[in-house]
């Protein structure tokens, strides 16, 4: 039972002793006086340790996707070119000496480096799409640590080479450490599409 409730009943009974006994009377409103003093400390003590409530509700956090700009960036350039994707096939473009960069710590990889070349003989290369994988290989096993698609620019003229970079990104996860290789890399970077224009256009 609450002390509040109690202290009431203690005030209950005094009063009806006021009343069968006139005598003590004075003693018995002295005495509900102060119950009556010690419920209200009651109450003051319980409504402070009481949270405060705010009369409106917050509404609910909205979670944010994030920006997705190499999309919007495809969308911007499919409509300013529509041709643009078809001109050169994605057979047509290659990479070739496929290497990795180390990191700032020992084992670690921050860099893919490579050739890409352009085997079309009308249009000048200017964006390709590509699939990087990283495998670290232990007594012949190899297993895929890192995969990555994504698009860049480049400006590889017809039937011409150029020597590109590609920085590993994780933008799935903030606090992913870099990969580290505790065996031998292996690294697969496939062409997945082609953005060309005449090879005249400057």
């Amino acid at each position: 039972m609450k002390i509040g409730a109690m202290l009431w009943i203690v005030v209950l009974i005094l009063v009806a002793l006021a009343f069968l006994f006139p005598k003590s009377r004075s003693f018995s409103l002295s005495a509900i006086a102060v119950t009556i003093v010690a419920i209200v400390g009651v109450v003051v003590t319980a409504k402070r340790g009481e949270p405060l409530t705010l009369g409106l509700t917050a509404p609910p956090a909205v979670e944010q996707k994030p920006v997705d700009f190499e999309r919007f960036l495809v969308e911007k350039l499919d409509k300013a070119d529509p041709e643009a994707k078809n001109r050169i096939r994605v057979e047509e473009i290659r990479f070739d000496q496929i290497r990795a960069e180390a990191g700032a710590e020992r084992g670690r990889i921050g860099t893919i480096v490579a050739r890409l070349y352009n085997d079309s003989p009308t249009y000048t290369l200017t964006d390709y799409g590509y699939y990087l994988v990283v495998q670290d290989c232990i007594r012949a096993v190899c297993t895929t640590v890192f995969d990555q698609h994504s698009l860049s620019a480049a400006s590889v003229p017809p039937n011409q080479a150029r020597d590109v970079r590609i920085a590993i990104q994780d933008r799935s996860t903030r606090d992913v450490p870099p990969i580290k290789i505790l065996g031998t890399a292996n690294i697969l970077l496939t062409a997945t599409a082609t953005r060309a224009q005449p090879a005249n256009v400057r």
